[in-house]
């Protein structure tokens, strides 16, 4: 259930189609970090070249576009590999969506702890909590002919 925020700073003349880019991101999600497409929010922020600045230099002295990219996910569900991929991933993405993409352009992945977000009004730990309570003991997964002799042999 992760939710991505791409804010973006498009190059001059180049409108982006931000349909396109939110089944991107919701693509990279679902490949790097194993999140389900099905749950996986994107929002956007388009901001003017004169409202970005690199190295205090505005993005209107500029022809690349730029991009801070912020994903939250559930704390311990990514390993660091993962998250490298991903990184590496959005930012190969976002050159063959937006054209030329300055450098200095960031992702970053947030990290949260499963007790301080969710969505639906229930917290990702209460979801997991849930989710482990639902599932059946070993002994309920045996048929029951084969958990009558277990039991029987059990006895003896």
């Amino acid at each position: 259930m992760p939710h991505l925020h791409l804010s973006l700073c498009p190059a001059a003349g180049h409108e982006p189609d931000l349909r396109q880019l939110a089944v991107l991101l919701t693509d990279l999600t679902a490949l790097h970090l194993s999140k389900d497409p099905l749950l996986t929010a994107v929002r956007f922020s388009l901001l003017p070249a004169t409202h970005w600045f690199i190295g205090a230099r505005s993005l209107a002295a500029d022809t690349r576009a730029s991009y801070q990219l912020e994903i939250q996910v559930t704390a311990g569900t990514n390993s660091e590999a993962q998250i490298a991929d991903f990184l590496a991933g959005v930012h190969q993405a976002m050159e063959a969506a937006l054209g030329p993409v300055h450098p200095t352009s960031y992702t970053v992945v947030q990290q949260v702890p499963a007790h301080a977000w969710g969505y639906g009004g229930r917290s990702q730990a209460e979801r997991r909590l849930q989710s482990q309570a639902q599932r059946p003991s070993p002994a309920e997964d045996i048929s029951g002919p084969v958990l009558r002799r277990v039991r029987q042999g059990a006895r003896s």
